[in-house]
């Protein structure tokens, strides 16, 4: 990979569905596995970190934007069905291959219809709804690690995020990703690398029966969801007691505004912003919420949003 290959001073603004965000040093947006390696090698001859973009549905980075290198996984969309098996690079879209998997008459990923986000993305944060989660099919994936095997320092998570080299692609099991309630080993730092692919393994179901099924669950989701520009939860739900929507909005942080950006009225653990909103208002809200249900109930919430750190 040459420097032809990546770009200067990208707006991260436009690849992130909440719309915030300050620009990338270095951008590049690569269209094979082959490009991914070369990607990290260059990031790592030029002493760079690596934040790993995929659909941008659930990062969030500073307006002071990223000092390395965005890896934008979203030209790896390669995906191909053989049997009861799936296999799919890491910049396809989960929405797109949930449907595909339905319509050719396969059960499994019914509740990943509708569900935005790319499978390399959904794979480092175990993605899920409250009708299934990948770790139900999930078979492996194939992670680029370091050259000597022992990785590159993640640094982000739904979209993942590294520091450092690159070598030869490692498929690694389902035991071994160590897949948890919107976590992975990947996300933990267990496993340090950039998802490149991963494979499932689903279920032979009458294709009508699927796509009724993903049409059922997907209506139910949109009349919970507010629509916006936002990332969905922001919230983890926490181990014990009642979910995170339930005890914002029991703390009042319905409405809740930091400049441009709000809590949904609809549901409280969702923001919306409303066209002008910065990350620093986000960030700002974020602590507000926490703060106002810490108060209340004594509950510390954890980001489900990644917030990747401005420096390196």
């Amino acid at each position: 990979m040459n420097h032809g290959s990546v770009r200067e001073r990208v707006a991260l603004v436009d690849h992130t569905s909440l719309r915030v965000g300050g620009p990338a040093r270095y951008y590049a947006r690569p269209e094979n596995r082959e490009a991914l390696v070369g990607a990290l090698r260059w990031a790592r001859e030029h002493d760079v970190p690596v934040a790993v973009l995929g659909g941008g549905t659930n990062l969030l980075f500073s307006d002071a934007g990223y000092p390395g290198l965005v890896l934008h996984t979203t030209g790896l969309r390669e995906s191909n069905i053989r049997g009861e098996r799936i296999e799919a690079s890491a910049g396809a879209s989960l929405s797109a291959l949930a449907w595909r998997a339905c319509r050719g008459g396969l059960s499994g990923m019914e509740w990943a219809c509708g569900i935005p986000g790319t499978v390399g993305g959904a794979v480092v944060m175990n993605a899920g709804t409250r009708d299934g989660a990948l770790g139900d099919c999930l078979v492996r994936a194939e992670v680029v690690c370091a050259a000597e095997g022992g990785g590159t320092g993640v640094d982000g998570a739904a979209e993942g995020g590294v520091e450092g080299g690159a070598g030869a692609p490692r498929p690694y099991s389902v035991d071994e990703l160590h897949l948890g309630y919107r976590t992975s080993a990947i996300l933990r730092g267990g496993i340090r690398g950039v998802v490149a692919r991963a494979e499932f393994r689903l279920k032979h179901e009458s294709a009508d029966v699927c796509t009724a099924r993903a049409r059922e669950i997907l209506a139910g989701r949109m009349e919970r969801l507010p629509s916006g520009a936002s990332v969905g939860c922001i919230f983890r739900n926490p181990p014990t007691g009642p979910p995170a929507g339930e005890l914002l909005d029991r703390a009042g942080c319905k409405g809740m505004r930091e400049g441009d950006v709000y809590v949904s009225d609809r549901h409280a653990n969702v923001l919306i912003n409303g066209g002008s909103g910065s990350a620093g208002d986000v960030l700002r809200l974020i602590d507000r919420m926490k703060r106002t249900v810490r108060d209340r109930f004594g509950v510390e919430l954890e980001e489900e949003v990644v917030i990747v750190p401005p420096t390196a």
